[in-house]
């Protein structure tokens, strides 16, 4: 299994959005929408500011970049939470035998400073972040990279995830993709193999990929906990 964080795992889409419009705003540039930079997340920060600024420089987008990075570990690592039946399902999944990787566009080290702050621990054997490939998402590159770590095929993997990148980048490897519902996009996305709603939908819906039995674990969600 191959989770995104923000928006998927834990409700913090509105955190990656408030950020970068803060460092935006700081500049003098105009805010962007939610939509338009919710529907961005796991996609690198160069390619947000890109939007407001066409003209940006590698020098102010290095700056810029810093900016929003002080902001999120100051402010905003400490105030993410899981979404309620988030923990009960990586548990559940880890129990069953299944493999977990995180594929999101994130640092890595920041998304497992985050996840074993919120007492996650060996649920997750591996976790992959925008740092740890050269090719972002969409591309294929994080589900390559996860499947060599976990050896597994991509084939075999399936990314969780809540926005359009998210399902490119399992359709680029050759992944299944499961697009849940309580994250960016609240309908399906084109290109999504499975929509959920609710975490016991997701977890019938891994559990028939993988061949095992869905009733392993019945706790609702998607509220935060």
């Amino acid at each position: 299994m191959l989770w995104d964080l923000d928006g998927t795992l834990t409700d913090s889409v509105r955190f990656v959005v408030d950020t970068a419009n803060r460092v935006i705003a700081a500049h003098g540039g105009a805010e962007l929408d939610h939509d338009t930079v919710g529907g961005m997340t796991g996609m690198p920060l160069d390619e947000i500011f890109r939007i407001a600024w066409p003209n940006i420089t590698v020098e102010e987008t290095d700056a810029y970049r810093k900016e929003y990075r002080a902001i999120y570990d100051r402010e905003i690592i400490p105030a993410t939470r899981l979404f309620r039946g988030a923990r009960a399902t990586l548990r559940a999944f880890h129990d069953a035998g299944l493999l977990q990787a995180t594929v999101t566009g994130k640092r890595a080290a920041d998304c497992e400073r985050i996840l074993r702050g919120l007492r996650i621990k060996d649920e997750i054997e591996v976790y992959l972040g925008g740092d740890s490939v050269t090719g972002h998402k969409p591309a294929p590159d994080l589900v390559y990279a996860a499947a060599e770590r976990l050896g597994v095929a991509a084939a075999e993997c399936a990314v969780i995830g809540d926005a359009p990148s998210d399902i490119g980048m399992a359709r680029a490897a050759g992944a299944h993709v499961i697009q849940i519902a309580w994250g960016w996009a609240r309908t399906r996305l084109d290109g999504a193999e499975h929509f959920v709603r609710t975490w016991p939908a997701l977890r019938r819906t891994v559990f028939e990929l993988a061949g095992l039995d869905a009733a392993i674990l019945r706790v609702r969600g998607p509220v935060r906990s």
